[in-house]
């Protein structure tokens, strides 16, 4: 079954260097993580849930937007996780966003209500060594919700362009 999600992944990626001439070369972001819930660990009942992570760095600084679609409800969270492979879980390694109940560390932006459309933009000072879990493909973001505690929608984090 993660077959599958492997050719779909890498079907996005070409499909986005063919419909968004000039991204890939002209590098304007350096990292994409496609989201389902098709591929997180446990099973999830969301059907058509996902989105996109999209991520550039510059220096050690880590800018992001996460976008989703049908959610079953607001996220409450949303980070990246690592150092794992594919279909593996592992610890939060950088927050993306949080809540009032959830805040994450000082300076974590909240998460927008939506469950449609853009979640979250922000940026983060990563270290060295969270910057080269990413260069390795060990990380996978991942949006939480309350109907789906330990995630809803993830997707491992995949190179683009010169990285």
């Amino acid at each position: 079954m993660r077959r599958p999600i492997v050719f779909l992944a890498l079907a996005v990626l070409l499909l986005l260097a063919v419909v968004v001439p000039g991204a890939a070369a002209s590098n304007s972001f350096d990292f994409i993580a496609p989201m389902s819930a098709a591929q997180e660990v446990a099973d999830v009942a969301a059907p058509g849930a996902g989105g996109q992570a999209r991520f550039s760095v510059n220096g050690n600084v880590l800018s992001y937007q996460v976008t989703v679609r049908h959610l079953t409800g607001a996220a409450n969270q949303a980070h990246i996780h690592g150092p794992a492979d594919r279909g593996v879980n592992a610890g939060i390694s950088i927050w993306l966003c949080g809540t009032d109940a959830l805040p994450g560390p000082l300076g974590t932006p909240r998460c927008s209500s939506t469950t449609n459309g853009v979640l979250v933009e922000g940026s983060v000072t990563v270290t060295t060594e969270q910057l080269a879990m990413l260069d390795a493909g060990l990380g996978y973001a991942n949006v939480h919700t309350a109907l789906h505690g330990p995630g809803e929608v993830r997707g491992q984090l995949l190179p683009v362009g010169g990285r």
